[in-house]
């Protein structure tokens, strides 16, 4: 196996509230990684490849970092397609053992990987008035049961069905971080096959509890007599559950169709419009300068916050200025959902927020 690696240049991607561990893994939303590197299959390793590819990889990271399926309807950003080197500042090549079809004929195919520039990226999607979603992304617990052949069972992230890694590959291809139950005893005296396949919620619910996800999936799946593949899924991000039937011709198709569902529901909650707010901020026990100094790099790292100003320190509580993106809703939302603030009021018509930081 042969890897090559080419750098264009040297650009890197560079109300209350108590104050929590600020650097304490949060149980539920998950960092994504490389949401901003794209891989891409080709022939060969020449111009017409690379741009092809490159095109084909900047979608790829604009459709995931967005959240939105929408991006090429844009014509802002077909524009951009054009000139794809504009926004990768380094790609290498690998050798597989996979193929392409070529007009009658297969061809050895290399994994082509390009890193794309952050802030090019963000400034693309905002001049277009599409959203930017932060890599802090909501965890989804999976209950999957499939009926292949004679047996009903639960997927594990370890099971060799190839749905699974039907899963895992759409869900990398939007940004959707998962989690599988772990199937153990305690598992099993919650909630049995019958019951996920049966979509019995609130058994769901009562499993789910112990892994505190963000988001719960529940499904069934199964291949019919006449070869077509069915799905029956439920989900829950917030509030009450939303249920769908899906079906499909093959069993990738059905995740995919799941999958990009899903997705689209958590950018709609979570990623940002282009539209800008001030928001008040206060925030209780900040009881030094070194919680003060880690308050404001957790402020500053956040994705809606443009720029944050100190306003006062008096005693144990900071005041601060933020210039957000998006809605003040969705900042409250990313708040919560890291776990990091504990958000004690809101008083969103005048762009109060009344956080603590957590111990």
């Amino acid at each position: 196996m042969q890897m090559q690696i080419h750098m264009l240049s040297s650009r890197v991607p560079a109300i209350f509230c108590l104050l929590f561990g600020l650097y304490s893994v949060s149980t539920q939303a998950m960092p994504v990684d490389d949401l901003y590197v794209a891989r891409v299959l080709v022939t060969d390793e020449g111009a017409s490849q690379l741009q092809s590819g490159a095109r084909a990889g900047l979608m790829q990271v604009l459709v995931r970092v967005s959240g939105s399926l929408d991006v090429d309807q844009s014509s802002m950003i077909r524009n951009s397609l054009r000139n794809p080197a504009a926004y990768y500042y380094q790609y290498s090549y690998e050798s597989t053992d996979r193929t392409l079809l070529v007009g009658e004929e297969e061809l050895p195919a290399k994994e082509l990987t390009l890193h794309f520039e952050p802030s090019a990226i963000a400034r693309l999607l905002r001049d277009a008035n599409f959203p930017v979603w932060g890599s802090n992304r909501p965890a989804v617990l999976l209950w999957v049961a499939v009926n292949e052949g004679q047996e009903r069972r639960i997927l594990s992230e370890a099971d060799p069905s190839s749905i699974v890694s039907s899963l895992g590959s759409q869900a990398s291809e939007r940004g959707v971080p998962l989690l599988f139950p772990i199937l153990d005893l305690e598992d099993a005296s919650r909630i049995s096959t019958a019951e996920v396949w049966g979509a019995f919620l609130d058994r769901v619910d009562n499993a789910s509890g112990r892994y505190s996800p963000d988001a719960v999936l529940t499904a069934r799946i199964q291949q019919e007599v006449s070869g077509r593949w069915s799905g029956r899924w439920s989900y829950r991000i917030s509030g009450g559950w939303q249920s769908m039937e899906t079906v499909a011709f093959s069993s990738d198709e059905l995740v995919r169709n799941m999958v990009d569902q899903l997705a689209n529901e958590l950018a709609a909650r979570f990623a940002l419009d282009s539209s800008r707010a001030r928001v008040a901020l206060t925030v209780e026990g900040v009881s030094d300068v070194t919680r003060y100094a880690e308050l404001s790099r957790y402020l500053e790292q956040l994705t809606p916050v443009l720029s944050s100003n100190i306003v006062s320190l008096q005693g144990d509580v900071a005041r601060f200025e933020l210039e957000t993106e998006g809605q003040v809703d969705q900042l409250v939302d990313i708040i919560e959902l890291d776990e990091r603030l504990l958000l004690l009021g809101n008083d969103l018509r005048n762009g109060r927020l009344m956080c603590r930081l957590k111990p």
